[in-house]
């Protein structure tokens, strides 16, 4: 090391002379020669300066000291400078210096020479850098950089894992061959190569002491930046997302369930702790966060080194269900490793007080003991108890959880008693803990059926019944009388009384009384006991296994559906996130596989301090989505209610219709089974076939008549309901009566319309003539006539006893036989026109009579007008049981409808006059006008007060009081007139007419040997003979002639009778009638020939054969009849 110094001393001195010697060598003559110089950059803090002065040849150019010396140091003189060697101590360090030396000859030659150098006492460093001091890689590059170049001692040098200037220590080792110099003698790159073995590890990397010097000679340092601690790590980055939000806990389904919901502002606090610190800003990490709802704001003072970062979430509006996301993927660990995914924040917040509402399906008024009321919150809420509840006149019997915000609740009233029920304010909380609103104040009042209304609906029931079994009763005694008559006679002359035909009237036009309960809004207590008294006439009754077969909520189901737009509306803005969300949210709403909020069952203590503060402590269970938020907690009712309230009810008709069609089927079934073992004991005790009233279908059309309004109001039912299956069984169930009243329709125009079958004939005086005020009392209600009914000869028998029913009591397109009444000559009469007009022409001149050949189109459209009368009766009652069955709640349409129908009917029968007898027009008019005005009060109650309704409603019970007393005086009327005509021709006795149909009854109970004396012999000896039936055909020759017209011809039947005189008393002859017939053809009007085939009798003959019939039967007229070739029909 001591000759290297030397060596270098020399160099410097060499190079400071030659430098000196050109400076100077131009501009003086005088040379400074340094022979000892300090280094260019020395590590010392002195320096020795030695130099000599020479001429141009070499010589000493300051012999004997005659030169003058002067010396600065960095600009300032020195005091003293010596002629050979200066010594400078304690120099500055760590700076440049500059020696400046100045001679001036003794012969003023003047030389100067300058020297500088740096004096460096600072040692090198080196510092180790790496990108990050965090890593999950396998590697890392580290940076080796020297504060100035240290080449000393062989340099920086790293060969082998084991001959390196680099140390480590830890998990991981060099790899020298990545050994890379970037700045030679001052920057070095190289690998540093972490361990497999372990996942998480911390490596410390160092530089070894003494490996090189700097040009100054000092020694390398080591330094804190001389090694490096390097922290590895290749686990995940875990952060927990949570928020300040209370959590409770709810089982869903059976599930714990985590849920977040809260009403303070406060709460609303968003935190992130990662378990290593992360390498983002907070403003990254708040790019990071999604929120559908509000703003987040970073709090102050939490970040704790990048481990955990707080926001605050500023919401604007009152409820709202707001979902935060952390894109993960963008917040990075410090290790490199991005952040693993966390569940997104999902909570309510929500300032609404749930409100509430109290309803019934009872009307206001009602006699129930039980008053059902729903309890309905507009979002679910959690605690409700009967305690909560205000009631007053009542007492809460039950309670029932339908869902979290859907309640039943069973009232028992006070008799007498207006039960009013309400909810106060701040009873029961949402899952917000938001208090409830006052609901509203929900009043009931309590009634006993009123006595008039039971006396009312008994009387009419015990009429009704009455009066249907003494129907019953002479239907099966007079229909006994036919079948021994027939049987004695040989014939099928058989009773011609039928007191069942007023029946359907006076059954249908109550049931009319009875459906207007369905139709009528806020009806009178008075009258609406009264309807529901009758509804066996529908019949409409309670199962008799079933405890309440009332239809319950239907107006609730369809007031949910309504609702339904308003409710979805409320939905805050923002939620669900996405169409996905949404449409999810709907598939839920419709499907009844999703979890409904009865199935929510919260924990003990919940909402009352039991619960965590936040998920970050223990969460419960899987948090709910929005989606399942909205569902549980915000859809509230009645959305949710369509599906509980419909499941509680099973609403869909079929309840109704089974309590109208069972109690149909057994009354109805019932009926016609009897009907078939009576017409089969009858046919086995008289041996011959039953015709008449009792004739098939005859009675089963009567009763099919009185079914139509149940089964129309039975198809409303279930069509109503909504179901696959009930609309198709209420269309199949309205079948019947389309093809009932087809069928009908198509049986007047072939029977009726065409006259092919029976033919509608009528009595027109010539010369009669009304003053003016009969014809406008005509006008009003209607005028006697003298109508019949005739079917076509060639018959079957039993044609007009098995379907006269649709007909017999109506006028038809009309033949009019006209009769001069002035003519003494002619006399007519019908017998036993009663009350249908249907019977037999006593006698009618040929000569002074004339009858129609045809009857004239306007005409005819008259009367078939007039004969589908029955048609638009059944009309009206199908449509009301329709309107009856089809509306979940009573409208004021309803009574519209109802009014309109009736008052056409009204109309038609007014302008029409379609009865043959007055008494039933007067009867069918009176029950028409009693429905208009009781349908006309039903329309004004909306906006009657209490009072006014009591008093309408008796005068709606006096419609139907008035209705049904003219319908049943005339009923009866008709069974006491068939009475009186039973014992005719003896006298008129009701007594004997009596005691003849309780003969009737015991017939066929009695031996047949008894039987020929049952019906009395006259005192002529001549046997008595009944009314003859509609079908009775009258006796005609073996022969038929060859072509009569039907209308124009006419035939004589004169049957022989004895003489007072004759055979012994109480020996009964049966003389055979006596028929003789003529064939008489008139010449009509307009034909110039006359038919084939035809012979014309002479006026006189015809007289004589008259004279003759009546000479024989003189005293006695009541044998004598006309005919056509239709046969007559009583």
């Amino acid at each position: 090391m001591g000759s290297l110094k030397l060596l270098l001393l020399l160099l410097y001195t060499y190079a400071a002379v030659i430098l000196l010697h050109v400076l100077n060598s131009v501009e003086s003559t005088v040379l400074i020669r340094f022979g000892q110089t300090p280094p260019p950059r020395s590590r010392y803090s002195y320096a020795v300066f030695r130099y000599s002065f020479e001429t141009l040849d070499g010589s000493n150019a300051c012999l004997n000291n005659t030169c003058s010396i002067h010396c600065q140091l960095d600009g300032q003189a020195l005091s003293t400078c010596p002629a050979k060697v200066l010594v400078l101590k304690n120099l500055a360090v760590n700076r440049d210096h500059k020696f400046l030396l100045n001679v001036t000859t003794w012969n003023g030659d003047t030389n100067s020479s300058a020297y500088s150098w740096f004096i460096d006492t600072i040692p090198p460093t080196a510092t180790i850098s790496t990108k990050q001091n965090y890593t999950n890689a396998k590697r890392i590059a580290i940076d080796v950089k020297f504060s100035e170049p240290c080449t000393g001692r062989g340099g920086f040098k790293c060969v082998n894992s084991s001959d390196c200037d680099v140390i480590i220590k830890g998990p991981a080792h060099i790899n020298p061959t990545s050994l890379r110099i970037i700045k030679p003698a001052t920057h070095y790159k190289l690998d540093v190569v972490f361990s497999m073995k372990s996942t998480v590890g911390r490596v410390v990397i160092g530089i070894a002491d003494n490996i090189c010097a700097d040009q100054a000679g000092n020694n390398f340092t080591r330094t804190n930046g001389s090694s490096i601690i390097i922290h590895f790590d290749r686990g995940p980055v875990l952060v927990d997302f949570w928020t300040a939000v209370p959590s409770y806990e709810l089982v869903i389904n059976g599930v714990p369930r985590t849920v977040l919901a809260t009403n303070k502002i406060e709460d609303l606090k968003i935190f992130l702790d990662f378990n290593i610190p992360v390498g983002n800003t907070t403003e990254q990490i708040l790019n990071a966060l999604r929120v559908n709802g509000g703003s987040l704001v970073h709090i102050n003072g939490t970040n704790q080194g990048n481990r955990r970062f707080a926001f605050e979430l500023n919401v604007t509006a009152r409820t709202e269900i707001i979902t935060v996301e952390l894109q993960s993927h963008l917040i990075i660990g410090r290790t490199g490793t991005p952040v693993s995914p966390a569940p997104s924040i999902t909570f309510v917040y929500d300032l609404m007080e749930p409100g509430v509402r109290l309803s019934t399906n009872s009307p206001n008024v009602t006699k129930e003991p039980h008053i059902n009321i729903i309890v309905e919150f507009t979002k679910p809420v959690f605690g409700f108890e009967v305690s909560m509840v205000k009631v007053t006149g009542g007492k809460i019997t039950g309670l029932k959880e339908l869902s979290k915000a859907l309640y039943s609740m069973n009232v028992l009233a006070a008799a007498h008693n207006i039960v009013s029920v309400s909810i106060p304010a701040g009873k029961v909380n949402d899952i917000s803990g938001n208090l409830n609103l006052e609901s509203n104040k929900l009043e009931v009042k309590h009634y006993s059926i009123p006595p008039l209304s039971i006396a009312l609906h008994s009387f009419v029931t015990a009429g009704i019944l009455a009066t249907s079994f003494a129907t019953a009763v002479l239907s099966l005694s007079f229909a006994n009388l036919g079948a021994i008559d027939t049987l004695a006679s040989g014939s099928t002359n058989i009773v011609d009384i039928d007191p069942s035909k007023n029946l359907h009237g006076m059954v249908g036009h109550l049931q009319v009384f009875v459906l207007s309960d369905w139709h009528s809004v806020n009806q009178p207590i008075e009258y609406s006991e009264t309807a529901k008294g009758l509804r066996w006439l529908i019949p409409h009754q309670k199962l008799p296994w079933k405890k309440d077969s009332a239809s319950v909520w239907p107006n609730h189901v369809y007031l949910a559906e309504e609702e339904l737009a308003m409710k979805l509306s409320c939905i805050p803005e923002g939620w669900p996130l996405n169409k996905k969300t949404s449409d999810a949210t709907d598939s839920c709403l419709t499907n009844i596989s999703c979890a409904r909020l009865k199935d929510i069952e919260p924990k003990p203590g919940w909402l009352y301090g039991q619960h965590n503060v936040s998920i970050k402590k223990a969460p419960y269970g899987l948090a709910l989505d929005s989606k399942e938020y909205f569902i549980y907690f915000l859809r509230g009712e009645p959305l949710s209610a369509r599906d509980v309230v419909k499941k509680m009810e099973n609403y869909k008709g079929w309840q109704d219709l089974e309590m109208n069609l069972f109690w149909l089927g057994v009354g109805g079934g019932s009926l016609v089974i009897a009907h078939v073992l009576l017409l089969l004991f009858l046919k086995w005790r008289t041996r011959t076939p039953i015709h008449g009233i009792l004739s098939v279908p005859r009675f089963e059309l009567f009763l099919l008549i009185l079914m139509l309004p149940c089964i129309s109001q039975s198809s409303a039912f279930v069509i109503r309901g909504g179901t696959t299956g009930g609309i198709i069984t209420g269309a199949l169930l309205l079948a019947i009566p389309a093809a009932f009243i087809l069928s009908i329709i198509i049986f007047l125009i072939i029977a009726v319309f065409s006259g092919s079958l029976v033919q509608y004939k009528e009595v027109k005086h010539v010369a009669s003539t009304e003053p003016w005020y009969a014809k406008l009392w005509f006008f009003f209600t209607t005028k006697t006539i003298k109508g019949k009914w005739f079917y076509r000869e060639g018959l079957p028998s039993s044609f007009v006893s098995r379907f006269g029913i649709l007909f017999e009591s109506l006028k038809g397109p009309p033949l009019f036989v006209f009769v001069d009444q002035n003519d003494s000559n002619t006399t007519h009469k019908w017998s036993g026109s009663g009350h249908n007009g249907t019977g037999r022409i006593r006698a009618v001149s040929s000569d002074d009579s004339n009858e129609e050949n045809e009857i004239p189109l306007p005409r005819r459209l008259l009367g078939c007008a007039r004969s589908s009368y029955l048609v638009i009766d059944i009309l009206r009652r199908v449509s009301l049981g329709i309107i009856a069955g089809a509306y979940s709640s009573k409208k004021l349409s309803q009574s519209i409808f109802a009014l309109t129908i009736t008052l056409v009917q009204f109309m038609y029968l007014f302008i029409l006059k379609p009865f043959i007898s007055k008494g039933v027009h007067l009867v069918e008019s009176v029950s028409l006008l009693c429905e208009i005005g009781l349908f006309s009060i039903s329309i004004s109650m909306t906006s009657i007060n209490p009072m006014e309704a009591e008093k309408l409603g008796y005068v709606m019970l006096a419609f139907l009081f008035i209705t049904f007393v003219t319908q049943i005086i005339h009923e009866w009327y008709t069974l006491i007139s068939s009475l009186l005509r039973l014992s005719h021709p003896q006298k008129n006795s009701l007594k004997l007419g009596l005691k003849f149909a309780a003969k009737g009854l015991v017939l066929p109970f009695l031996s047949r040997k008894h039987w020929s004396g049952v019906t009395p012999s006259s005192k002529t000896g001549l046997r008595h003979g009944l009314p003859l039936s509609p079908e009775t055909e009258l006796r005609r020759r073996d022969r038929k002639p060859p072509f009569i017209d039907p209308i124009v011809s006419m035939t004589a039947t004169v049957v022989p009778a004895l003489s007072p005189g004759s055979p012994i008393p109480g020996v009964t002859q049966r003389i055979d009638s006596m028929t003789v017939e003529r064939n008489v053809s008139w010449q009509r009007t307009g034909e110039g020939k006359q038919p084939k085939g035809l012979e014309l009798e002479s006026k006189s003959e015809m007289k004589k054969l008259r004279a003759l019939a009546r000479a024989s039967f003189s005293g006695d007229s009541n044998v004598k009849e006309a005919s056509t070739s239709y046969t007559y029909r009583e």
